[in-house]
């Protein structure tokens, strides 16, 4: 692709997390010489904040569920991508697809790419139908698990052969190993995620528990924003492990909260490729979460961190035991995970994989 076409990155939501993040980050290393890049985002957004004096083009949108059926709205659209001659756009929510991917194709954009990350299925109804087999040209899922939960409904409506694996990917320029003292005290355990029910922070509040009774020195520390925060709370003084909880505001660079940690835990239920678990292990913190969804795919149990049965906090317990009693089992788990990233999840081989697909 030549300077004379524009890759445009779709994202209207109003929250920060992994999709919007890859977004920014993409953007920012696409944009150039190489590429004219615009980002359509809503201007109410932390994407919006973070991208607007950058060296390249952020387009304010606005779009809410049923603007597919607003003509004003795709017609508006319609004119930014022939105003910035997009011939590239890449979505990453079903919202904007529906309204801006049914714009694109009026604007004659040559490649219509949804990117998925969340690893559930995608209803087979009308509407998803005609998306998928009018307007999209190419799929990028984030895992192998999160292709499969495309298909599991819909093995006619998508061509298996039109969905690209390209993982999240770490900076590792920008992502140092430094651990922290290896025999200190308390050992903390991290987690990054926001407070909703899909992540699962309430067995980090039972994990409490288990490790208070057997009087362990340690103390665990929850990163993030969400609804469940209140609940949350309640939740660790009924189990009457409050001062062993800390609730950390939203960290806009979580660089700093890797280097503190000990050991990285993570329950949630069901997860693309995870941003905050690479992250954590291109900080060198050796992992343990929930063998489901794609954490297979990221975590080598044994070696990298721990996998365990699903909603078994008990053997959640058991593992980070072994990892509290054992700093030399964290430093080495935990060089095994930076060296995981740097073979499958690195940012600019990832970005390669991209710009190829392009």
């Amino acid at each position: 692709m030549n300077k004379s076409g524009t890759i445009c990155l779709f994202n209207s939501s109003t929250t920060w997390g992994g999709g919007e993040k890859w977004i920014q980050e993409t953007g920012i290393n696409l944009s150039g010489i190489k590429y004219h890049v615009v980002v359509c985002t809503n201007p109410s957004s932390e994407l919006f904040n973070n991208l607007k004096n950058k060296a390249l083009l952020v387009a304010p949108v606005k779009l809410v569920n049923l603007s597919y059926l607003n003509p004003l709205k795709i017609l508006r659209l319609y004119r930014i991508f022939k105003k910035h001659h997009v011939d590239i756009i890449v979505f990453g929510l079903s919202q904007d697809l529906k309204a801006a991917g049914l714009a694109a194709k009026l604007a004659g954009v040559r490649q219509i790419i949804y990117r998925r990350g969340l690893a559930n299925p995608i209803k087979n109804n009308l509407i998803n139908r005609f998306y998928f087999k009018r307007i999209v040209t190419k799929v990028i899922a984030n895992s192998e698990e999160v292709k499969r939960s495309l298909l599991v409904r819909n093995s006619f409506l998508i061509n298996s052969a039109d969905i690209h694996i390209i993982y999240n990917g770490i900076n590792l320029t920008d992502t140092l190993a430094n651990p922290k003292k290896l025999n200190g005290s308390p050992v903390i355990i991290g987690n990054v995620g926001r407070l909703i029910e899909g992540k699962g922070q309430k067995y980090l509040i039972e994990l409490a528990a288990i490790l208070k009774e057997f009087q362990f020195d340690f103390l665990i520390k929850i990163v993030g924003i969400g609804k469940m925060r209140h609940q949350l709370e309640d939740y660790a003084k009924k189990l009457n492990v409050a001062n062993s909880i800390i609730f950390v505001e939203f960290m806009n660079d979580t660089r700093n909260f890797y280097k503190e940690i000990d050991i990285f835990v993570f329950p949630s239920f069901s997860e693309g490729c995870s941003n905050a678990l690479l992250e954590a292990m291109a900080s060198s913190r050796p992992v343990v979460a929930f063998n489901i969804s794609s954490m297979p795919e990221m975590i080598d149990d044994g070696i990298t961190g721990f996998l365990v049965p699903y909603k078994d906090v008990k053997s959640m317990a058991e593992k980070v035991t072994l990892l509290m009693n054992s700093a030399e089992l964290r430093k080495e788990m935990g060089e095994q995970a930076r060296l995981k990233i740097s073979t499958k999840f690195d940012f600019n081989k990832n970005l390669k994989l991209l710009e190829e697909l392009f």
